[in-house]
Order: C-alpha cells, then structure tokens, then sequence
C-alpha cells in the first residue's frame, strides 16, 4: 500500500474554472437549441500538491463553489462523507441546488483517493460489476452550424444520422430527443427508425416533459406498437406520469420527476415510474448513485443513467460509476459524443461496439490536458460562445425572440 503524508490527504485548495466548449452542431430541445457546452471545471489541490478534477454545469456559479473552498480546506479527501453533508447543509432553503456542488467536490476527492491509494475510481466505489458498459446514441435534431453543416430537421436526416452512428460506434440503444418538433415528427421517426433498423434495435425517446398527459397517452399508444425499450418523461411531474402509465403498455422512465431521494417513494407508490435515470449531479454525487442502484433494485425498478453535456472528466467519472453499480443493465447515455474536442489528453472518450470501459489507471483514469483547458477557460471569458443555460435571451439560434411555453404540445 504506498504510504503519503498527511498533507496527502488534506485538501489546501477548491478551484472552479469555467469552461465552454463548441459542439458539431446546435442540438434541438423543447428549450430552444444549445451550440455549446458549458461546464465547471473543479480542481481540488492537496496540502502535498496532489490534484484531483471534478466536474459540475456552469448553471452553478463559480461564485457558489467558491463559497466552500474555506470552509472545506483542512479536511482528508477520504472525509467525502463530512464534505457532502457539510455542503447539503449550508442552509434550510437551496436558492441553488447543492448536489451539484456535492458531486463536483466529491468526484475530485474520489480522483484524488484513487491517485493516493492507486486504485482505479471503480475500485474505489466497490469493484468493477460491469467490465464494460453499455452506451445509448444519444440523437437530436440540429440546425446547421457556422459552417452551414449538421443540421438534422426531417425523418430522413434522423435515420442517416442514426446510421452513421451505428456503423461508427457500434450503437444497438438510440435515443431521440423528442418535443422540438410536433408530436407526430418525433412518432414518425421512431417508426422510420424501427422500419430501416429491425426489432433487435433498442429505441427510446424523451420529449422532456413537452407534452400534456392526453398528447403523452395519445402519442404512447402508438409508441407501444413501434416497440421502445421506454418512454422518458412524457409529463413534467409524477402525477401526470402515472396517469400516462395506466393508459399504456410501454415503460416509463424519469429523470425529471425522480431526481433525488425525497421524490423516490411517492413516485413508486403511485405507480409514475418503471425506470429511473441515475445522475451524478443531480443525485449529488457518485456514491448517491451507488445508494440509488439498491434503491431501485429493491423496489423493482430499472435503472438508466442521465446524461446533460459532461466533458471528460464528468463522462469518465460516469463510466467508472456505472462500472461498479450492480443493478444497472441499460444502456448509459451519452452527449459527450457531440463534443468538437475535449479537455483530457487523447480527446473523447467513445464507444466501441456499443461500449465503454473504465479508464484504467489511478482514480479517474485520465490526466487533464492543461493546453486545452487554458483555450477553452479563455473562451468562456470572451464571452464569444453563450448558451441558453446561461442567457436566456438566446433560446433558439433559429428563431429570434422565441422562447419555451410548456407543455408544449
């Protein structure tokens, strides 16, 4: 066992580096569109200098990280229990939410345990379940990018994008993101999707809560004759969701009305939910998501894991995590993919045959690279690259002065 100081362990520092990233192509949502990634960047430094890289959105301030860069100095990276309760409880009312702040911290001390100990991140958690993990294409429509390429508006283009990513990465999961378009478009693709590709392809759509309960019933009925592994968040909460569920045969999977302990319960008692999405944000940090994993496993659920714009660091840290959660069989999703480039050295992380595996080497498994850190920190100062998470008044690049009325549809 290698053998540190205690200046090994006590953390001297918290760092947030806001970071912006461009994508191929603006990708389409029932909020508009969203041409680039915009992250927080957590750097944890040792008393000894050791650094371990967390991962957060940038709709948390950097301001709001910086808060606990005192109030956490001092402490052992192994302390992760005593850091998150320690940020959970900084006040009675979350005018931010703070499991995002939990995980970004504690996903750093994690990277740091694993480099001190040097163990794998997976190892860390319990030991690898999983030595690969299934990963989801995860398909949107697009406008056209600055280059006047990418963009993805009609049925067609979604199965010669669904295409393209099949015979590059192997995909046998596809999930479209639906609400952006009609009902009926986001229907047709599905079909048209099931039609070129065969049952044996794996099919999911999300509307994000675009649509009333009537329109998820009405559009469900047909989805249950196309034949999709499950319907994500149809409806906004989970009493609409279960009114959808009694109407239909497809599962029902959530990410926006289960997204933390306190709605576990009331959600499966009424019967809104088949599947649950893990995420490390938004369940407030990797070892959440390991309690999540027997949660759901004991009261019959499926699990998934939620994806929302991670570089490097955050899709490693979800790899690792999900590696070592025992209960989940679906397929992970995956925006990472729509990256142009990536903050760690060797680029993105992609599938293989449909698959990702861990990074090996200590915690997380990756190293940071500085140069390219540095390039997209200065972007997000210029200010050049804004998207609709961080100014409202560019909701959609292609219709100006448009902005989300929900539900949609």
């Amino acid at each position: 066992m290698p053998r540190h100081s205690s200046a090994g362990y006590k953390i001297a520092s918290i760092e947030c580096l806001p970071v912006t990233i461009p994508i191929e192509a603006p990708i389409l949502t029932c909020y508009g569109s969203l041409a680039v990634y915009s992250r927080n960047v957590i750097k944890v430094t040792t008393e000894s200098g050791l650094v371990g890289w967390g991962e957060a959105s940038r709709r948390v301030s950097a301001d709001t990280f910086r808060l606990f860069d005192a109030n956490l100095r001092g402490l052992s990276v192994f302390q992760t229990g005593l850091i998150t309760n320690r940020i959970k409880n900084w006040n009675y009312y979350a005018y931010q939410k703070t499991e995002p702040i939990m995980a970004a911290i504690e996903m750093a001390c994690l990277d740091l345990q694993g480099k001190i100990l040097e163990l794998p991140l997976y190892d860390i958690l319990g030991g690898r379940a999983h030595d690969k993990v299934a990963v989801s294409s995860y398909t949107f429509y697009r406008h056209n990018n600055a280059q006047g390429t990418g963009e993805i508006h009609t049925v067609d283009e979604i199965v010669a994008f669904v295409r393209d990513q099949i015979a590059r990465y192997g995909f046998r999961t596809i999930k479209l993101k639906g609400g952006y378009f009609p009902p009926e478009v986001d229907r047709n693709a599905l079909e048209a999707l099931r039609d070129t590709f065969g049952r044996d392809l794996l099919l999911r759509i999300d509307p994000q809560g675009a649509w009333t309960p009537t329109t998820a019933i009405r559009i469900g009925r047909d989805i249950d004759r196309i034949g999709l592994e499950y319907y994500e968040d149809p409806c906004w909460n989970a009493a609409d969701m279960a009114r959808v569920r009694k109407s239909i045969a497809t599962p029902l999977a959530t990410n926006m009305c289960v997204t933390c302990f306190d709605e576990f319960h009331q959600a499966v008692q009424i019967g809104a939910v088949d599947v649950v999405l893990a995420d490390l944000w938004y369940w407030g940090g990797l070892r959440n998501n390991m309690a999540l994993d027997v949660l759901c496993s004991a009261n019959g659920l499926d699990l998934g894991m939620h994806s929302g714009g991670e570089l490097g660091i955050g899709w490693a840290a979800m790899i690792h995590t999900a590696s070592a959660m025992p209960h989940l069989r679906l397929a992970i999703d995956d925006m990472n993919l729509h990256l142009v480039d990536d903050i760690i050295v060797g680029g993105k992380i992609v599938p293989v045959d449909g698959e990702v595996a861990p990074p090996e080497g200590p915690g997380l498994g990756i190293v940071v690279d500085e140069e390219k850190l540095a390039e997209y920190v200065n972007l997000a100062k210029s200010g050049a690259a804004v998207d609709r998470l961080l100014n409202p008044g560019v909701a959609d690049s292609a219709r100006p002065g448009w902005y989300p009325k929900m539900p949609s549809w």
